[in-house]
C-alpha cells in the first residue's frame, strides 16, 4: 500500500476537495487540525438523512476536524459527511507527551461518549481560565530541557478547535493554566513507553 491509498490519505483528500467545493476556496486554503479513526454504527456514518437507508453495520473510518471549525465523517473509501448540526458544547481532546531519554510517548484521548461529567466540567473551566482558544500555536516555558518532554494538546469545543504545544523547560511557564492542565491530562494517560516502529514524525 503506498502513501497515496492508505485509508487516513483517502480520507483526508476527500473531505479537502469536499470542504474547499463547500466554501469555493481553493484547496490549500483548507486547513486540516485533526484526524481520529472511529468506527460508525452504520454505512451512513451515523448521519443519515430523512428516509435515507443505511446498512446497519460497523463502518471503520475517521472524523476529521478543520482549522474553519467544520467537522467530517468519512469511511476507508473516500466516503464523507459534514457534521451540519455539530452541539456547540460538544468536547474532544487529544493528548501526546513525546521525549525522555528513549524518546517514549504517551497519549490520552476523551470526548463526550468517555469523559465523566466532573471531568469534562474541568476541562471547560479549563478553556475558559486559560483563554484556550486564543492561545499560540507554542507556549513558552524558558529554556527546554534536553531529554524531557514536550507536550500537544488538541482540544475541540463545539466548533472551535485549537492545537497547542509546549515542553518542559526551565521557566517560567507562560500559561500557567496550560501547565495545570497538562499536570491534570498527565494523571491520565498512561505511563509513557517506547514509541511503536513506524509512528515517529
Amino acid at each position: 500500500m503506498d502513501g497515496t491509498s492508505h485509508p487516513a490519505t483517502v480520507a483526508l483528500s476527500a473531505v479537502i476537495v469536499d470542504a474547499a467545493n463547500l466554501l469555493r476556496v481553493p484547496l490549500r486554503e483548507i486547513a486540516v487540525e485533526f484526524l481520529e479513526a472511529r468506527d460508525w454504527p452504520d454505512a451512513c456514518l451515523g448521519l443519515a438523512q430523512d428516509g435515507e437507508g443505511c446498512a446497519d453495520v460497523i463502518t471503520p473510518g475517521f472524523i476529521v476536524f478543520l482549522g474553519d471549525g467544520f467537522r467530517y465523517r468519512t469511511d476507508t473509501r473516500g466516503n464523507v459527511r459534514w457534521e451540519t448540526d455539530t452541539v456547540d458544547t460538544e468536547l474532544h481532546v487529544h493528548f501526546r507527551q513525546v521525549g525522555g531519554i528513549g524518546g517514549w510517548s504517551s497519549e490520552y484521548y476523551g470526548d463526550d461518549a468517555s469523559l465523566t461529567p466532573a471531568d469534562a466540567a474541568r476541562i471547560r473551566r479549563f478553556i475558559e481560565s486559560a483563554d484556550f482558544f486564543h492561545l499560540p500555536p507554542e507556549v513558552g516555558n524558558g529554556e527546554p530541557i534536553s531529554d524531557l518532554y514536550r507536550y500537544t494538546i488538541f482540544l475541540a469545543h463545539g466548533r472551535r478547535n485549537r492545537t497547542v504545544s509546549t515542553y518542559d523547560g526551565s521557566g517560567p511557564h507562560e500559561s500557567p493554566s496550560l501547565a495545570e492542565f497538562i499536570a491534570w491530562l498527565k494523571e491520565r494517560a498512561p505511563e509513557p513507553g517506547p514509541i511503536p516502529p513506524g509512528s515517529r514524525g
